[in-house]
């Protein structure tokens, strides 16, 4: 299927696609609010600018598509594979992201506000300046266990998220702002904490062996324990 004609369809009142096949097709500034494209393979796909928000792409293969500035707001991306994605400025406040594969994604500013990101892999995604306030990380053990291994979260707003049992070791958290985020339990091993934000975060049992914490803003240090 090409561009052309899922536009024409859409525009017809079709809103269901599965499994589609839209490897590489270019849908720039496309409005396609509320499409369900569950299992669809859109690797390499041009959504920049595009309206996406309250779509249904679970399981979706979204492998190096390039989704900078869209809107993905409450857009439910359950299983999808957004591996190597360019989702620049991208907004998915409110979005379904469990379990997704975010490896190596590039996120710089994009808005993961009030986002569910339960057992979501981020290894090694730059989420510099990125919004991810009160996202949900929480391990849920038999069912989820995020990872944001090796990611970059420098200056990233991580207020009120709940990063309980997130793998966090070796994660670029420099000037972060993380108060009152939840981090029991959290590995912060090798982490760079370098003048972020701690206010009332609460990091009961954390592992923060070999962690940079210089010039650390926050009275949290009591409820640490280092392992």
């Amino acid at each position: 299927m090409d561009a052309d004609e899922l536009l024409k369809r859409y525009e017809n009142g079709e809103t269901k696609f599965f499994e589609a096949n839209l490897n590489g097709v270019n849908l720039f500034g496309a409005d396609l609010i509320g499409i369900t494209l569950n299992k669809a393979d859109l690797g390499n796909a041009i959504l920049v600018f595009s309206y996406l928000n309250r779509g249904i792409l679970n399981k979706a293969n979204l492998v190096c598509t390039k989704l900078s500035g869209a809107n993905l707001n409450q857009a439910s991306l359950i299983d999808a594979n957004l591996h190597d994605a360019n989702l620049h400025g991208a907004t998915l406040q409110g979005a379904d992201l469990r379990n997704a594969n975010l490896t190596l994604a590039y996120m710089l500013d994009s808005n993961l506000m009030g986002a569910d990101l339960r057992g979501a892999n981020l290894s090694g995604a730059n989420l510099t300046g990125a919004c991810l306030r009160g996202a949900n990380f929480r391990e849920e053990k038999r069912m989820y266990s995020a990872s944001l291994r090796g990611a970059n979260l420098h200056k990233a707003d991580l207020r009120g998220a709940d990063l309980t049992g997130v793998d966090l070791s070796k994660v670029d958290l420099s000037g972060a702002n993380l108060s009152e985020a939840t981090l029991r339990y959290a590995d912060l091993s090798d982490a760079n904490l370098s003048e972020a934000i701690l206010y009332n975060a609460s990091l009961a049992d954390t592992n923060i062996g070999g962690a940079n914490l210089k010039d650390t803003v926050g009275e949290i240090f009591l409820h640490i324990k280092k392992r």
